[in-house]
C-alpha cells in the first residue's frame, strides 16, 4: 500500500480530496495532512510517504519550493502538484523542479485522481526496479571485485605471485592501497571454530565471516594502507604497510592497539573471541609469503598460551618441541587410582602428564596422541567394570573427535579430566561399602557385566562356583542389601546415566538396562532414585 501526503492551506479542499475515492481499497494511504510546506517537511521525515499531493499557492512555503526540498532530498517521493487557477509559472516551475503531473483543481474528480495515482504508482515501481538493478549490478561488481581481491591474497600469501612488477600491476588494478615496502603480516583465527561451525548452518556462517571483515576493515580503516581477507575455516590474513620509514616500537605498539580493537569489536558484535599474531617486517610485498609462515608459527602459541590473545613476534617463545608418550608405569597408575576411585589422585596424575607436555613444548598432533592413550584407558576400565562405553559419551561428545577440535592444551586437560570424573562417578554408583569376599566380588563383576540380561541368582551362583544359597547369604551379609536388590541398583544407575546422556527414549532405556517391564522399572525408579524416570528426565534437561 502506498502511503500519501496532502498538503494544502484549504481545509475544504483536503476533505473534499480525502472522501473523493476509496483510497484503501485503491491500494493507497493518507498517512498525514498539511497546511503549508514546513508543516509538511516534518510529516515527510517522520513518515516517508510515497506519494505527495501538493497546492501550489500556500503561506510560509508555497508549492514550488516544497517541490525543490523533496527533489533534493527524497527523490522517490512522487510528487502530483494542484492549484486552483491556471497560473503557467506555477506549471513551469513545478514540472522543472521534479513534479510528475499538475491538476487544476476544478479539474480534477475521481477519474482524474485515480488517473494520476496509477500513473505515480507505475512511476514508482519503475523507478524502484531500476534502483534494483542498479543496486544488483553494484553488489555484482562490488562482489566480483572482492572475490578478485581474495584470490589475490591467497596467492600472494602462497607464495604464487613473486614478481614485484606484476604484484603492483595486480595492486594498482585491484585499487588495493598498500605500499610495496616494509609489511607485516597478521593472521586472525576465530577461537573454537570447529564448535561454532557445529551449531551455525552455512548462511549463518557466511554472515559471521562477513561481519568479521566489516567489523575489521571499520577499524583498519585508521591504518589506511592494510587490508584483510579470509583465507579459511575462520583464518584471515591482515597485510599491514608501513611505507618507507618507520619506528619499530611505534609499530608494534600501533599493532597491537589495532588488532585490540578488532579483538574487542567482534567480541562485542558476534561475541565470540580471536586470537591474532604477528610476524616481523619484512622488507617488501614480494616476501609476504614468508611473513604469513611467520605468522602462523607464532599462532601456535595460542596451544600453550590459551585463547583471545595477540601474540607478537617479539615474545621470544621458546618452540623446540621433545618427545613424550605414557609409558607402563603411567598406564598402572592410572587404572590403580581409578580401581580405588581417588579422584585426587586421578587429577594428579593427568596434571602431572600435561606439565609434562608443557614443559616439552609438545605439538598439537603429539598431544593429541596422549590424550588417545588416556581416552583408551577410561575405555578399557569401563568395559572391566560392565559399563557400555558409549555411557561415558554423548553424540555431541565422540571421544577422539573432540580432540581434533579442541584448540589449547586447558581445553584438552579439562575435557579429559571430565571423562575421568564421570568414569569415576559410574564407579561410584556400584561400589560396595567395607570388605567383601573373593566371592561377592566375583559376584558384583557378573552383575555389571550381565545386569542388561536376565540375571538370575542361579547363574551368578554358577559363575562364582558355589550354591544359589551360599551365595545369597554371603552376597547379603558383604553388601547389606540382596542380590535382586542390588541388581536392580545397578540397573538404575546404569538408567540414570543414559538418562542423562539423553540419547535415548525412556522405552529404549528399559530394555537396555535389563528390565522387561516397563511399570515394575517406573516402580524400581522411584523407589531407589525418591522420583519417576519422566521427573528424573525433566531435571536432567533444566
Amino acid at each position: 500500500m502506498l502511503k500519501v501526503l496532502i498538503v494544502d492551506d484549504d481545509t475544504f479542499s483536503r476533505t473534499d480530496m480525502k472522501t473523493m475515492i476509496d483510497w484503501e481499497g485503491q491500494g493507497f494511504l493518507i498517512i498525514g495532512e498539511a497546511a503549508n510546506g514546513i508543516n509538511a517537511i516534518q510529516l515527510i521525515e517522520n513518515e516517508e510517504p510515497d506519494i505527495v499531493i501538493t497546492d501550489m499557492n500556500m503561506p510560509s512555503m508555497n508549492g514550488v519550493e516544497l517541490i525543490d526540498y523533496i527533489y533534493g532530498n527524497h527523490p522517490n517521493i512522487r510528487v502530483i502538484a494542484l492549484s486552483a487557477y491556471e497560473d503557467f509559472d506555477y506549471v513551469r516551475q513545478s514540472m522543472k523542479k521534479g513534479a510528475m503531473d499538475y491538476v487544476l483543481k476544478h479539474h480534477l474528480n475521481t477519474e482524474a485522481l485515480l488517473d494520476i495515482l496509477e500513473a505515480a504508482r507505475s512511476s514508482i515501481s519503475k523507478y524502484e526496479n531500476e534502483r534494483n538493478k542498479q543496486n544488483i549490478i553494484t553488489e555484482q561488481l562490488s562482489s566480483g571485485r572482492t572475490i578478485l581481491i581474495q584470490e589475490f591474497i591467497h596467492k600472494l600469501v602462497a607464495g604464487d605471485i613473486s614478481d614485484l612488477d606484476e604484484i603492483k600491476s595486480q595492486l594498482s588494478f585491484l585499487d588495493i592501497k598498500i605500499d610495496i615496502e616494509n609489511v607485516v603480516v597478521s593472521i586472525a583465527e576465530i577461537d573454537d571454530f570447529s564448535f561454532i561451525r557445529e551449531k551455525f548452518s552455512g548462511k549463518e556462517m557466511e554472515i559471521l565471516v562477513k561481519t568479521f571483515l566489516d567489523v575489521s576493515r571499520e577499524i583498519l580503516s585508521d591504518w589506511e594502507q592494510s587490508i584483510i581477507a579470509h583465507m579459511e575455516k575462520g583464518k584471515f590474513v591482515l597485510i599491514f604497510s608501513l611505507g618507507k620509514t618507520y619506528s619499530m616500537l611505534y609499530v608494534y605498539n600501533r599493532l597491537f592497539t589495532i588488532l585490540d580493537r578488532i579483538k574487542g569489536g567482534i567480541k562485542k558484535y558476534l561475541n565470540i573471541t580471536a586470537c591474532f599474531s604477528v610476524s616481523k617486517v619484512y622488507r617488501d610485498v614480494t616476501e609476504i609469503s614468508k611473513a604469513y609462515a611467520e605468522a602462523d608459527v607464532i599462532l601456535q602459541d595460542k596451544f600453550y598460551k590459551g585463547k583471545n590473545c595477540i601474540f607478537m613476534d617479539n615474545t621470544g617463545s621458546k618452540r623446540e618441541e621433545g618427545f613424550f608418550c605414557l609409558d607402563i608405569k603411567d598406564e598402572k597408575a592410572i587404572i590403580t587410582a581409578l580401581r580405588a576411585m581417588d579422584a585426587t589422585g586421578i587429577k594428579e596424575l593427568i596434571d602431572n602428564i600435561f606439565d609434562k607436555i608443557s614443559d616439552l613444548r609438545l605439538n598439537i598432533k603429539a598431544t593429541q596422541m596422549i590424550c588417545a592413550e588416556l581416552i583408551s584407558i577410561a575405555n578399557k576400565i569401563s568395559k572391566e567394570m560392565g559399563f557400555e562405553v558409549s555411557q561415558l559419551y554423548t553424540n555431541e561428545d565422540i571421544p577422539y573427535n573432540m580432540m581434533q577440535k579442541y584448540e589449547t592444551i586447558m581445553d584438552m586437560k579439562d575435557w579429559i579430566l571430565s571423562l575421568y570424573s564421570k568414569l569415576i562417578s559410574m564407579l561410584g554408583r556400584v561400589k560396595v561399602e567395607g570388605q567383601c569376599s573373593e566371592i561377592t566380588k566375583k559376584a558384583i563383576e557378573f552383575i555389571n557385566r550381565n545386569y542388561k540380561k536376565d540375571v538370575s541368582l542361579a547363574d551368578v551362583a554358577e559363575f562364582t562356583g558355589v550354591s544359589s544359597s551360599y551365595i545369597s547369604r554371603i552376597f547379603k551379609e558383604d553388601c547389606k542389601v540382596g542380590f535382586v536388590e542390588y541388581l536392580n541398583h545397578v540397573r538404575v544407575e546404569n538408567a540414570k546415566q543414559f538418562i542423562e546422556n539423553g540419547e535415548h527414549k525412556l522405552k529404549e532405556i528399559v530394555n537396555k538396562v535389563g528390565f522387561n517391564n516397563y511399570n515394575y522399572f517406573f516402580k524400581v525408579f522411584k523407589e531407589i532414585v525418591g522420583m519417576t524416570p519422566i521427573e528424573y528426565e525433566q531435571v536432567c534437561r533444566r
